[in-house]
């Protein structure tokens, strides 16, 4: 049953990627209850007291009409914070709505040190990309061709540039991000995990930089995990491709890591990584 349900959500999250925008047709967005909760975190000592570390920000939506039985836990990517799945830069509905109106409760995390979940200094060093760096790699890449394939890009509306208006609204949600990716993983695996402990067994949803982070998780609560989707997964700990996280720095066990290699042979397509159904679209 669990199979099931996981391979359905795996093709539905396919089905966003490869989708064009929703239609008026879709259903209403009626939602039974909604809030935040802070999921993880724990008391260190400062010069003057105590504060709080590791603790991430979570909105949640639970829909009127609820039809499936395993909520969605959305982890968003680099620079971003969980807005990224609540909307577009051009105005359109983002993820969260997708789901949440075919009867997935929602649940969108801020990572720990981004957005509303505190940075801290004990996270360590911290990074934010310019606006040159992300036309190159995402908004315009037709226009440095900094690889074979970059000419090819559409995907983007607008001219994908500073002045743009699509393109200011998104550079204007891009924030600072914790340098260490070791760190990255280790506070989302402990927040994701503290999250799980509190609203039961849920599906991972990554995207990009995240990407890295669902099988820690997984590892951490394999009875909790019901499936992965990692969406364009920079982070995934595969060993054979360039570009990718390297092996040392990843959190995930060694049993995961080495079944999750398979994603650099066989993207899109389904795989069980020690329980756990997991795609990489």
């Amino acid at each position: 049953m669990i199979r099931k349900i996981a391979s359905a959500m795996c093709a539905a999250a396919f089905a966003v990627v490869a989708a064009p925008a929703l239609g008026a047709d879709t259903p209403a967005l009626e939602i039974a209850s909604q809030g935040y909760i802070f999921a993880g975190g724990k008391y260190v000592d400062g010069p003057d007291g105590k504060y709080m570390s590791g603790q991430a920000y979570v909105e949640y939506q639970i829909p009127k009409i609820r039809t499936h039985p395993f909520p969605i836990l959305m982890i968003e990517g680099g620079g971003q914070s969980g807005s990224n799945f609540t909307g577009t830069p051009d105005g359109r509905e983002g993820w969260a709505q997708f789901f949440l109106k075919r009867g997935y409760a929602v649940y969108v995390m801020d990572q720990p040190g981004r957005g509303r979940s505190a940075l801290r200094p004990d996270y360590g060093d911290t990074v934010q990309r310019p606006t040159s760096w992300v036309q190159q790699q995402f908004t315009a890449p037709e226009r440095s061709k900094l690889w074979p394939q970059a000419r090819l890009h559409t995907q983007w509306p607008g001219t994908g540039m500073a002045g743009d208006p699509v393109f200011d609204q998104f550079y204007a949600q891009q924030l600072q991000a914790i340098a260490s990716f070791p760190k990255q993983q280790e506070l989302n695996r402990n927040a994701g995990a503290a999250l799980l402990d509190r609203i039961g067994p849920a599906i991972l949803l990554t995207h990009s930089q995240s990407g890295a982070f669902g099988w820690p998780i997984a590892d951490a609560r394999p009875d909790l995990v019901k499936a992965i989707v990692a969406v364009e997964p920079s982070g995934a700990p595969v060993t054979r491709k360039s570009g990718f996280a390297r092996p040392d720095e990843m959190l995930a066990s060694e049993r995961t890591r080495a079944a999750i290699d398979q994603f650099a042979q066989h993207p899109g397509r389904d795989h069980f990584v020690g329980g756990v159904l997991s795609r990489v679209i």
